[in-house]
């Protein structure tokens, strides 16, 4: 009777336990959750120093409205194809929230801040001529159907490129090559700015930002919303092992983002501004960005030298992408292309290369197919997100939907304010 009671007891100890660490897991979620969401005031004041002040407020409005649609459409659609049951293709449970248990709402959330992040990069390369129509449009398709899909091929065990072993812990592929892949599209088919290129488009003006200390508050903003991007990726807490991968995932996510901001300082100052003698605030706060979306797919595994390596690495692929844009005369106001695509390429390319059995570290038999997985995968997300946004702008410019006019272009995306006020004025006279 006393071995009963005993054994009863220890199962219900048991049970509390295994209770108590759900939910400290949970709230890790939550609060991990919560700073990455932070990071949309910091795309907020970012992209708002960098524009023009006669289009700060429609920044800030389109930063606002990005979180209404993307939440909203994510719930709807958005995690049930990332995360319900389904094929290899995409999920098929959980469609607007409908059946979804309550010890799954924390990966919800979680999962949604990635969504914001993938459709709010792309507002930042098509500002100062956007309209509103493209960008509530890819928004709700990016966070609704794009990249959901994507990370069902990638971050469950039934998702096709996950069976063929590709390796992205925190989405360098999922979430940053395939937005820079719809920053690419949305640039390419929305046009340049009226002003950006003179003589026949022959000549590339240089346009000024407008708030340089707005746009490096809004780069440690990001810093910090990263490391708990990386950090969240883990998915626990309280499990055996996750104190000490958190904590590597922490340090080499510094690592390289400081590395590649270094990389980019030193490039500039002393190869691209050799004679001039200047050190480059936005090649270093850039690099930093590069860093950030590089160290996602493997800061799990990485020591910190492969971290320190990729720093550097990454930011060579962004200037090649850079160039490369600047040639095609792609007009990107934040230089998103560059940051998403190389960054988030040359994250997907290190992982086989700088891990622990990686090709450079310890080569083993599966060390070549875990590159060409890796490499070939990101190509495919990529393709998938170029697609589709290509697609939707071609709609898009058949109604002449997918920039503003001329006229608004010039006096300021701020115009729609200035003219309710005008119109406020005209009724009350």
């Amino acid at each position: 009777m006393v071995v009963n009671e005993t054994y009863s007891l220890l199962l219900v100890e048991q049970q509390e336990l295994e209770n108590l660490k759900k939910n400290v897991d949970d709230l890790f979620l939550i609060i991990m959750g919560n700073f990455v969401f932070f990071l949309q005031p910091g795309f907020f004041l970012y992209e708002s120093g960098t524009v023009r002040q006669k289009n700060v407020v429609s920044v800030a409005f389109r930063k606002f409205i990005n979180t209404t649609i993307s939440s909203l459409t994510y719930f709807l659609t958005g995690f049930a194809l990332s995360f319900g049951d389904g094929n290899s293709f995409c999920g098929f449970q959980y469609f607007a929230l409908v059946d979804l248990p309550d010890e799954m709402m924390a990966e919800c959330f979680f999962q949604y801040t990635f969504a914001a992040v993938a459709s709010s990069v792309p507002s930042g390369v098509v500002h100062e001529r956007s309209s509103t129509v493209a960008f509530v449009s890819y928004t709700a398709l990016t966070s609704g159907f794009i990249y959901p899909i994507a990370a069902h091929w990638v971050a469950t065990k039934n998702g096709w490129l996950s069976r063929l072993g590709f390796d992205d812990f925190a989405f360098s592929g999922v979430v940053h090559a395939m937005s820079g892949a719809t920053c690419l599209a949305a640039a390419w088919m929305t046009g340049s700015r009226l002003d950006r290129y003179e003589s026949g488009g022959q000549r590339r003006v240089v346009i000024s930002p407008h708030s340089v200390p707005q746009m490096i508050l809004g780069a440690f903003i990001f810093l910090f919303g990263m490391i708990a991007f990386n950090a969240g990726s883990q998915g626990s807490i309280s499990q055996s092992g996750d104190g000490p991968i958190i904590a590597q995932v922490t340090i080499n996510t510094l690592i390289c983002a400081m590395t590649s901001a270094v990389t980019g300082l030193i490039y500039h100052r002393f190869i691209v501004d050799r004679s001039k003698k200047n050190w480059n605030y936005s090649s270093c706060v850039n690099g930093s960005f590069v860093g950030m979306v590089a160290i996602c797919a493997g800061c799990n595994q990485f020591q910190c030298g492969g971290a320190f390596a990729l720093g550097i690495l990454s930011y060579l692929l962004y200037l090649a992408i850079q160039a490369i844009v600047e040639k095609l005369k792609v007009d990107d106001v934040v230089d998103g292309i560059a940051i998403q695509l190389g960054g988030g390429y040359a994250g997907l390319l290190s992982v086989p290369l700088f891990k622990d059995d990686g090709l450079l570290t310890n080569p083993s038999k599966s060390s070549p197919w875990g590159l060409l997985i890796n490499a070939g995968g990101g190509i495919v997300i990529m393709l998938w997100s170029l697609s589709i946004t290509i697609l939707l702008y071609i709609v898009l410019r058949y109604f002449d939907l997918h920039r503003v006019s001329p006229a608004d272009e010039k006096i300021g995306l701020d115009m729609t304010i200035h003219k309710e006020k005008a119109y406020d004025q005209t009724v009350r006279k």
